[in-house]
């Protein structure tokens, strides 16, 4: 007879002591890896030079409105990282190539833009509507020399967004321009470089501009563009727009009118005026002047003189009631 009392283990319980004890782990994640063309920059990186480059756009585009006197804006479309020979690869040959050098940047950087937007800046200019007017030939030494200058108006604004993350950032330099960008060798054709793609609106003309920064031009500062610095920067941006604007604002020209009097004549005296004539003004001598700042009337003064100079002294500010 089997002895069946308590402490003898039943079938059940020898086959669940037989069997070995199975521990399931979670499966790893694995992250794609591409050893062709291995990634230098993260997401991080990335979005920050968008927000470097974002700042930038928005001062050339005040400032270039108020230079050129027409509408155009600067936006930046996307960044990127990928191989040098691919940059070279997917550039127009008519890009406009600037070889660029900034401190704290170790190595130079190139600067591209499509001829057509700078011929329509330059046309601008030189007093034009805007239309670009320089070939696909070989540029003269009079179009080299003002192309120079135009990039250099751009290109100023640059370094303040950058001093947000590098205090110590200096002044952009424009070391070469070239016609095209195999002309500017600035790394080997495997090296890893970050894409900064800019669209141009000038008028009804669209175009794009380009910034290309390789690995290791940012080598030596990569850490400091941290997502809390990026964070920085927004507060920064944020706190000083207002004072921005205004130091913006306050260099932009505003035409001034004084009307002095106001008179009616017809068609006919009209075509007869001849010099030495005298026109009746509805204005008395004591009466106020007025003074139109852009299309505006917004003061009422009294006219005088100073040192010989015709002058306008402010009487009070006009109300239309």
């Amino acid at each position: 007879m089997f002895d069946t009392g308590p402490n003898m283990p039943n079938k059940r319980q020898r086959e669940d002591a037989a069997l070995p004890l199975i521990v399931r782990e979670k499966a790893k994640k694995i992250k794609d890896y591409n050893f062709k063309n291995p990634d230098k920059f993260s997401k991080d990186h990335l979005k920050i030079l968008a927000n470097i480059h974002e700042h930038f756009c928005r001062q050339v585009t005040l400032s270039m409105n108020s230079t050129l006197r027409m509408p155009i804006e600067f936006s930046v479309a996307n960044v990127q990282q990928l191989t040098y020979g691919d940059f070279i690869d997917s550039m127009p040959e008519d890009l406009l190539t600037g070889v660029l050098s900034m401190y704290p940047l170790v190595t130079q950087f190139c600067f591209g833009i499509e001829r057509h937007l700078i011929g329509a800046m330059i046309d601008r200019l030189l007093g034009g509507m805007g239309v670009s007017t320089i070939s696909n030939d070989e540029l003269t030494d009079v179009e080299i020399g003002i192309i120079k200058d135009t990039i250099r108006r751009i290109l100023q604004f640059l370094p303040e967004g950058w001093q947000a993350m590098v205090p110590a950032t200096d002044e952009v330099e424009l070391v070469a321009l070239e016609n095209s960008p195999q002309a500017a060798q600035i790394a080997s054709h495997s090296d890893i470089v970050a894409l900064v793609t800019i669209n141009v609106e000038i008028g009804q003309d669209l175009g794009l501009m380009s910034l290309c920064l390789p690995y290791a031009a940012l080598e030596d500062i990569i850490m400091t563009l941290s997502r809390q610095s990026s964070y920085r920067h927004d507060k920064f941006a944020v706190e000083n727009s207002k004072e921005f604007l205004i130091g913006k604002l306050s260099a932009s020209p505003l035409p001034l009118k004084i009307v002095l009097g106001r008179g009616e004549l017809d068609l006919h005296d009209v075509m007869g005026l001849e010099v030495g004539d005298v026109i009746k003004l509805n204005t008395g001598l004591s009466e106020k002047s007025e003074i139109w700042i852009g299309d505006e009337l917004k003061f009422m003064g009294r006219p005088g003189q100073i040192n010989n100079n015709f002058s306008v002294a402010l009487a009070e500010e006009y109300r239309p009631d």
